[in-house]
């Protein structure tokens, strides 16, 4: 398992918390899979049975308010808010249900075998590496208005619900001008087609949303621009 640290803003000394790098997420049908390939009596089929069978009668078991103890997860409950009288009862506008989930007798062993290994903080913003006009084929210095380009770098991907969200070509007097067309839209690399452009130095800007999780987006746009500007010679 991998850990890298960051400045702890709550406190007011200068120290630092970890964050684990979660690198894959196993559902269900990984599980069974992996099942499947180490013991192969039961069919995936009945492993899925059994399964929902076992789902159904813990669903069951909540419903009835019990508490659930097994090897992995103990489950209680805990309703908070306040009750003004002694004969005051549960009001959802006031009052909350809680389900409680507490780590097992399983994962407690477990946790203690984990192997922790300490990295570097991956890079979370977008970093533009370079910029190929292909028309010219020249790096970081040349841009064709109309023409086709290729940006190469770490976190590229223009995504978002966000109208400004998009990939920008910008004027030195400040002048946005907002990239219509791209053929290929990843984190490593952006093919597109630049917009018709006056003769000038321009800086690349990208504004996106996007995370590692398709459909789910950055609450804020975070704004990324290179550090070399590009010029458009003529038009």
């Amino acid at each position: 398992m991998k850990y890298y640290l960051v400045e702890n803003k709550l406190t007011e000394e200068e120290n630092y918390s970890a964050r684990v790098l979660v690198e894959r997420t196993v559902n269900q049908d990984a599980l069974i899979e992996k099942m499947l390939s180490k013991r192969n009596l039961v069919s995936k089929t009945d492993i899925v049975a059994v399964l929902n069978s076992y789902y159904e009668e813990m669903m069951e078991c909540i419903l009835d308010g019990d508490n659930i103890n097994l090897p992995f997860f103990n489950l209680s409950y805990s309703i908070t808010g306040v009750f003004e009288t002694e004969s005051d009862s549960f009001n959802a506008s006031n009052h909350k249900l809680h389900v409680n989930i507490n780590s097992g007798k399983l994962i407690n062993e477990v946790k203690n075998n984990i192997s922790l290994q300490k990295i570097t903080k991956p890079v979370t913003n977008t970093i533009i590496n370079s910029f190929r006009d292909i028309t010219t084929q020249t790096v970081n210095t040349d841009l064709t208005s109309n023409g086709l380009f290729e940006i190469n770098g770490t976190r590229l991907k223009v995504d978002g619900d966000k109208p400004e969200v998009g990939l920008y070509f910008v004027a030195e007097d400040g002048t946005e001008f907002k990239v219509q067309l791209m053929a290929q839209n990843s984190n490593r690399k952006i093919i597109g087609q630049a917009p018709t452009l006056t003769a000038g130095i321009y800086k690349i800007r990208i504004k996106t949303q996007s995370t590692t999780s398709t459909g789910i987006y950055l609450n804020e746009v975070r704004l990324s621009e290179t550090p070399f500007t590009v010029m458009v010679v003529s038009v």
